[in-house]
């Protein structure tokens, strides 16, 4: 008897050991579903919709009232070639003087750029500032990085076109606005100059460098499957926004790069790198040493804009 229930107890204690390796085995197939789930699905969509949807809009850090930079503007409208709408302000400038199209950064719009606009009608220069789409009082679409944007460079450069013919125009942009620049310039080509302050290198460069950034993971395998499905789902080639395979492409261009010192998310030595794929001989390079990302006016304004209007003077003829 004592045998008998021996031999019962011990498969009691095999089966209910059995039971907890089960349950042990389906909570560890459960939690490695989730795990792929949440960062080999839900992660790179949710990444890729607020690469494209975000309305999401930093604070102005400097003026917003042209009038009060003795900046005298006609508030303008027009479309790319998209059917967005695009509105800016618009001031002729001297005749003799180049125009020069402000291209701002991602979830900025015009005012980033209205210092420095104020400057460069002080000394002759037409003025054109405008919002990108999805962005300021532009109309609302996908933000792709400087892919589609690159059509309302080349809208705000029609425009120009129309309003100032024959005058030299210069392209001028900060992060997103200098990468949207540089891939604008290829499509439809009529700078004599462009200033690229904080560029990134292309689209899915800066989408992996910037994944690394903020979660501290390798950008393989996910950051991969984000470039994949934004491009799938905007219906554009990746190497669409290869700004550097755009500034190779540009060698009648004088390209003045600028870079932040201290520059984490478009460091100096990707100005660098852009600055030695161009083959202009009238090209350079300018780093701020201290200067954060797309800070190098705000950090030392004299030397940037004494820097970016010798460089004018030179090349925008």
């Amino acid at each position: 008897r004592r045998g008998h229930d021996l031999c019962k107890n011990t498969r009691r204690m095999k089966y209910l050991q059995s039971g907890r390796r089960r349950k042990i085995k389906r909570l560890i197939i459960a939690a490695s579903i989730v795990f792929v789930s949440v960062f080999f699905v839900f992660l790179p969509v949710a990444l890729s919709f607020l690469i494209t949807n975000s309305h999401f809009r930093f604070p102005e850090r400097g003026p917003t009232d042209p009038d009060a930079l003795g900046l005298k503007i006609d508030p303008i409208e027009f479309q790319s070639d998209d059917g967005i709408p695009l509105r800016g302000w618009w001031n002729r400038g001297d005749t003799g003087k180049p125009v020069i199209i402000f291209v701002h950064g991602l979830n900025r719009s015009r005012l980033e750029h209205l210092e420095r606009a104020a400057e460069s009608s002080k000394r002759g220069y037409g003025i054109l500032l405008f919002d990108l789409r999805n962005h300021g009082e532009s109309g609302n679409a996908y933000t792709t990085l400087g892919i589609r944007e690159s059509h309302d460079v080349c809208a705000a450069r029609a425009f120009a076109n129309r309003e100032a013919p024959k005058r030299p125009q210069v392209l001028w942009g900060v992060s997103l606005g200098a990468s949207t620049a540089l891939l604008a310039e290829p499509r439809c080509p009529g700078s004599s100059a462009i200033i690229s302050d904080s560029s990134f290198l292309s689209f899915s460069e800066t989408i992996k460098h910037h994944f690394n950034l903020v979660f501290h993971l390798p950008s393989f395998p996910i950051a991969n499957m984000i470039i994949a499905l934004t491009s799938w789902r905007m219906g554009f080639r990746v190497q669409d926004g290869d700004v550097e395979g755009a500034v190779a492409a540009l060698p009648s261009v004088p390209i003045l790069f600028i870079a932040g010192g201290t520059d984490v998310r478009m460091p100096p030595a990707l100005a660098e790198r852009l600055a030695s794929r161009s083959l202009n001989p009238d090209k350079q390079l300018f780093i701020v040493p201290g200067a954060g990302h797309g800070q190098a006016f705000a950090h030392d304004r004299d030397m940037y804009l004494r820097t970016v209007f010798d460089f004018l003077d030179r090349t925008a003829k």
